[in-house]
């Protein structure tokens, strides 16, 4: 007589158990992650944005002329530009300066957050009556043309206001209350 030896092993039916709780598990902590992740994501845009704001002083300081950052209020989309009609008003700003041949283009960023995340203005701002409204011009002493604040928004995160002082051109953020909530 031969004893049968059982292998070990897992059944189907144990195998589908585990996958579902695991399914289970993973559906309750989604949404909390989810809301980890999208902080982590405005935090970004407004860092991306620090750093736009942060080359367009240097350049305005190094170029000797002021540029403008501008946004699309209820978008994602921001645009940096020497504040010229030339670059504001249709135009393509001609792709270099004026001072020379081997003087370096001027600096023209048109660029948009990651998606989800759209720009707010900040109080006392009105849109303009184009497609970009102005935010603030960095001038060629350093300084912002006024204080100004651009708000950053998403469905997943508190929203974040970043500011930028027009004395001194320094740059600060705060965390704003959740509209609606």
């Amino acid at each position: 007589m031969q004893i049968r030896r059982q292998r070990p092993a897992f059944t189907l039916l144990e195998l589908l158990l585990v996958m579902a709780i695991l399914i289970i598990l993973l559906s309750v902590a989604y949404p909390s992650i989810e809301g980890m992740y999208g902080h982590v994501r405005v935090t970004a845009a407004v860092d991306q944005v620090r750093a736009v704001w942060a080359e367009a002083r240097a350049r305005a300081i190094d170029d000797g002329q002021a540029y403008r950052f501008a946004v699309m209020p209820d978008t994602n989309r921001y645009r940096v530009a020497p504040d010229s009609p030339d670059f504001w008003d249709g135009g393509d700003g001609g792709g270099g300066s004026s001072s020379g041949d081997n003087s370096a283009p001027p600096y023209v960023v048109e660029d948009a957050l990651k998606e989800g995340i759209v720009f707010k203005l900040g109080p006392g701002m009105d849109a303009g009556s184009g497609a970009w409204t102005k935010v603030a011009t960095f001038q060629a002493d350093g300084t912002s043309d006024t204080d100004a604040e651009v708000q950053f928004h998403s469905e997943w995160s508190r929203p974040i206001a970043l500011r930028v002082r027009s004395l001194t051109g320094a740059v600060t953020t705060r965390t704003l209350p959740r509209e609606g909530r």
